[in-house]
């Protein structure tokens, strides 16, 4: 059935930790994804597309309030540990879903959250505390979903065999509890609510907003079904970390061993790992595939926005390391695909930077929805890049901002490098820089060799802290 609204829908598939390397058609990870193949060559690729704070809820903060971690609050991922200094998505913030629902938008929202913070008295029905002492999980209060009125969510849930939901407005002691693996749960919530076929899911008259947010590939990678570890299954590690940063040797230069991480422990993990994560990967493929075919069968992929992006990649043995916050390019860069058809070209791709806060203003322009871009963000609209030919030969592409207050860094960069920078506690600064163009994969610091990049790009970066409202400019 096709909708009745003029309005294009969207559909803004948010996997955790899925890094841009695993894309089969990017030539990059040995991984199996034949239906994003497809959907990369019916789409606008961002190659410059950031997670400027690369871990979970601070990527979510800035994506649904278009402004930077220290602007909206989520300067940390939502927990029991966070929760007393207020780090958490307050209903006083005006958000995407508020703006669309205000345009006459449907919105629904499934998967994980990230964006509450977890109460005692929840606890009962929550996620246990983990091994760190803390509670993850939360649930959300109507009141607090930001005009998401279809909902299937949790807080945080790393048991991906047995998850749990909270549907629609039930309380918290009516909790759902699934024996499925939730990647495939969730596709099959968000193929009934495409499919709305007593109409009981939607308001078939009003365009929908709707995000699906699966936890995988996030950890732990051994929960994937066995069909999904098939095509990896004659593969060794060395078969599948390929990259040439992926190697044992390589380790994060000296300015930063005051990390105290055991690279030698992180590499072993990430081989041990890597089979697990890629079949993950597959399995969000499998699914996100699933989902394009019941928008092709209902008609709606005419005129649906559909966007394939994640909160940050994974780090996967690259420089020794494994997971996320670094400022390395395996979980800093993003993918970012959207596809429109009739409206944006097809295999093309945008050389803008696109920084979380930017995705909000872009997608209420392309919308037609200008007038409702709140003056108070920190984003600032990418559309132009996507539907004006005359830009694509602009030199005018931006930057991307690097800001991890537990590394004490930040950073930017452009077309041609880029520079972090790293603050001890006695106020003095170590720089790295790295050259974009002549070494993609970071594995030489080249600070010592230019300095006077290194002093201009340091001033950019000060206006970036000022813009921002970045505690390191006190």
């Amino acid at each position: 059935m096709k909708q009745r609204s003029s309005k294009p829908n969207i559909l803004f598939v948010l996997p955790d930790e899925f890094r841009k390397d695993s894309i089969g058609c990017l030539n990059m990870d040995p991984v199996y994804t034949p239906n994003l193949d497809r959907f990369v060559s019916e789409s606008m690729s961002f190659s410059n597309a950031v997670s400027t704070y690369p871990v979970c809820s601070p990527y979510r903060g800035q994506l649904f309030t278009g402004c930077y971690p220290f602007t909206n609050g989520v300067v940390g991922n939502c927990n029991t540990s966070t929760a007393p200094f207020g780090v958490y998505l307050t209903s006083r913030k005006v958000c995407l879903s508020d703006l669309f629902h205000e345009a006459g938008y449907d919105c629904g929202y499934v998967g994980k959250w990230h964006l509450s913070a977890p109460e005692p008295k929840d606890f009962p029905y929550l996620e246990p505390r983990r091994d760190d002492g803390k509670v993850w999980d939360a649930y959300t209060p109507v009141s607090q979903r930001h005009h998401f009125r279809f909902w299937y969510s949790y807080g945080c849930n790393d048991q991906h065999f047995t998850p749990h939901y909270w549907y629609n407005d039930a309380p918290v002691d009516q909790v759902e509890h699934v024996n499925e693996w939730a990647p495939k749960h969730e596709a099959d919530m968000v193929i009934r609510y495409l499919e709305n076929k007593d109409q009981s899911m939607r308001d078939p008259d009003q365009p929908f907003l709707l995000f699906w947010a699966p936890n995988p590939p996030h950890m732990p990678f051994d929960q994937v079904p066995e069909e999904y570890k098939k095509p990896y299954e004659t593969m060794s590690a060395d078969d599948l970390l390929t990259l040439p940063n992926a190697k044992s040797e390589c380790t994060p230069p000296s300015a930063y061993d005051f990390s105290g991480k055991d690279y030698r422990a992180l590499y072993q993990t990430a081989r041990e790992s890597v089979k697990n994560y890629f079949s993950c990967v597959t399995g969000i493929d499998d699914q996100f595939g699933r989902i394009l075919s019941t928008l092709k069968e209902t008609g709606l992929d005419e005129n649906t926005i559909v966007i394939f992006t994640s909160d940050h990649g994974e780090l996967m043995g690259s420089h020794s390391l494994m997971y996320k916050g670094e400022w390395y390019r395996e979980c800093f860069e993003v993918p970012f695909f959207i596809r429109w058809p009739g409206h944006i070209p097809a295999n093309s791709s945008c050389p803008a930077f696109l920084n979380p806060p930017d995705i909000m203003p872009t997608l209420l322009e392309l919308c037609g929805l200008s007038s409702l871009i709140p003056s108070s963000i920190e984003g600032v609209s990418q559309a132009q890049w996507i539907m004006d030919d005359t830009k694509k030969g602009s030199n005018e592409i931006g930057e991307g901002f690097y800001n991890n207050p537990q590394l004490n860094a930040r950073g930017i960069c452009d077309a041609t490098h880029m520079l972090v920078v790293f603050r001890d506690r006695y106020d003095r600064e170590t720089n790295l820089l790295y050259d974009r163009i002549r070494d993609p994969f970071q594995l030489h610091d080249c600070s010592d060799s230019h300095p006077e990049i290194v002093k201009e790009m340091r001033a950019r970066l000060n206006k970036w802290l000022k813009r921002t409202n970045d505690l390191w400019i006190r």
